[in-house]
């Protein structure tokens, strides 16, 4: 029987199949070189055969011994070689370096682990105190954007601005009429609307309510006269006390009568207010001018319109605004809903009214002012004195320094039998000049013709036929014949728009250095606008060519 196999020992494995490896190379060398065991005189002998299982594997060897001091007897001749052995000595040294490589690599991967440990929890005490940093800036970050809102909710505010231009949205002749009770009704009714709106429409917040109003008042109060509202030409005044003193950012204010001077302000308020981050909407109370259609349409552009809301004053808006597509708000009996027209002369006649027109203060030495109210062309009426009696009429002192007057009615006017002071004969719907006539012009008849409305959305020059200049400031001689139109329905702007364009001719007289009979009167200019900064006066090519008219006006203050 074989001895049983002892217990499995890697180290104790190696060393015997490092001996066992030697006794066959040398075992195999022996027996192809030497011709016989003894030919060298060598004894060599088996010990008894032992074994050992590795893995499975029954592995066999015997111990090898040999004596080289016996003589040699006899030699044998050379055995051939023997190729088995040669294999087997082959694998065995393959075997033995694969074990080698083994333990070898054992003992690298053993440090390597060590190494690759000591890494790994350098890398852990880093990611550590990374994780932890990252940690502490994650708060501070909420932190930072808890407070970015709280700053931006105390700077945002509910500020909500109304922007009225006064001009067209008049508020209701009823109001006007009570004086300043009627101005604090105003207020506050605007005031409940406009927070009511936005209470139902975004919520309950702390609204800040600023209201600009802006209009031409004296252009405002000759209209009021004009269509026969007496009562609110009286009390317009106390009106807009009562209005200012309802709150104290309720502002009504009077921006004079140059033309489009609320449009300019509320403009300039609207560029202002609405870039504001504390302004949380903006009230437009201007409907009725597609003038502001262009800066409305530019801030929608800039990404305002959640900003806007349009106040509604008359039923029909301009054109141009309701395509905008802004949400409107409508306050019913706060405004007029119809723009204001001016009666018919037959009306102006029969009810014996004075009419008012919207004029600058004029000084002159003519017994009549330079502007004579013919709004409208009046029909056929019988000029013989004493068939109709004179309205009465309202007159100061014709020649005070720097104070306006107020001019007579236009049948007055037609019916005196004073004769006026020759009007510079111009192009009645131009700027420019033609030969003065030094004959009074004769005074045409009125002739029976229908009133013509004027198109907002175009300028006056550009009507079909222009309105005459002289006929609606001074006096037409070409009557019927005169190619511009005499029976337009105008209003005060349309006053002042044309005063303006005509102060843009020069008046014949003080073009060729003679004295102006009209004085400050007259409807047409002594001066350049451009004044010393004409820069085609330089080059020879101002139509204002005579002495000093490119000085700075002098006014005479009282």
């Amino acid at each position: 029987m074989k001895p049983s196999a002892p217990a499995f020992n890697l180290p104790k494995l190696a060393m015997h199949l490092q001996r066992a490896l030697y006794n066959a190379s040398l075992l195999a060398t022996m027996t192809s070189n030497f011709r016989g065991p003894r030919a060298l005189g060598i004894h060599y002998f088996f010990s008894p055969q032992a074994s050992y299982r590795y893995q499975g594997y029954q592995i066999e060897y015997s111990h090898m011994s040999y004596d080289m001091n016996e003589p040699v007897k006899d030699l044998r001749p050379p055995s051939p070689p023997q190729p088995q052995a040669h294999r087997v000595g082959f694998c065995f040294e393959q075997l033995r370096g694969e074990i080698w490589s083994m333990l070898e690599n054992e003992t690298f991967l053993a440090d390597k682990i060590q190494k690759l440990e000591a890494e790994l929890s350098v890398y852990k005490r880093a990611y550590n105190d990374v994780d932890s940093e990252r940690k502490q800036l994650e708060k501070l970050k909420q932190d930072a954007v808890k407070e970015k809102e709280d700053l931006e909710n105390q700077i945002k505010g509910f500020r909500v601005t109304a922007l009225l231009d006064g001009d067209g949205a008049i508020f209701s002749g009823d109001l006007i009429a009570q004086g300043k009770t009627g101005g604090h009704t105003a207020a506050q009714k605007l005031s409940d609307s406009i927070l009511q709106h936005l209470s139902s429409t975004y919520g309950a917040n702390q609204y800040q309510l600023w209201v600009y109003v802006f209009l031409n008042k004296r252009g405002l109060v000759d209209t009021f006269g004009r269509v026969g509202n007496n009562m609110a030409k009286q009390k317009f005044e106390d009106f807009m006390t009562g209005f200012n003193q309802a709150a104290e950012r309720f502002l009504m204010v009077d921006v004079g009568d140059a033309k489009e001077a609320a449009d300019a302000k509320i403009k300039a308020h609207l560029e202002d207010q609405i870039r504001l981050p504390q302004t949380y909407k903006i009230v437009f109370g201007g409907c009725h001018d597609n003038g502001y259609v262009t800066n409305l349409r530019s801030q929608i552009t800039a990404g305002y319109k959640q900003k806007l809301i349009l106040l509604r004053s008359y039923t029909d808006m301009a054109a141009g605004i309701a395509d905008l597509e802004l949400p409107l708000l409508t306050i019913p009996d706060l405004f007029f809903t119809q723009k204001l027209v001016t009666p018919s002369p037959a009306q102006i006649a029969l009810s014996g009214q004075v009419g008012h027109i919207n004029s600058s203060p004029r000084v002159g030495p003519a017994a009549f002012p330079a502007s004579v109210p013919t709004p409208l062309a009046l029909p056929a009426l019988d000029q013989t004195p004493g068939a109709n009696p004179d309205p009465p009429v309202e007159r100061e002192n014709p020649v005070v320094p720097r104070r306006p007057s107020n001019p007579p009615t236009y049948s007055s006017a037609v019916q005196s039998t004073q004769k006026r002071v020759p009007t510079p004969d111009l192009d009645s719907s131009s700027t420019t000049s033609s030969d003065a006539s030094d004959d009074p012009p004769e005074r045409p008849a009125p002739t029976f013709t229908r009133a013509r409305h004027v198109n907002p959305n175009i300028p006056l020059s550009k009507h079909k036929p222009p309105p005459c200049t002289l006929f609606y400031l001074a006096n037409c001689k070409h009557g019927a014949d005169c190619k511009y139109g005499h029976d337009y329905l105008l209003d005060a702007e349309h006053f002042a728009e044309i005063r303006m364009n005509a102060k843009k001719a020069p008046c014949p007289a003080i073009n060729k250095g003679e004295p102006c009979l009209w004085g400050d009167g007259c409807c047409y200019g002594h001066y350049c606008s451009l004044s010393t900064k004409c820069h085609f006066f330089k080059q020879g090519r101002c139509k204002f060519v005579g002495a000093d008219m490119h000085k700075e006006p002098k006014f005479v203050d009282e």
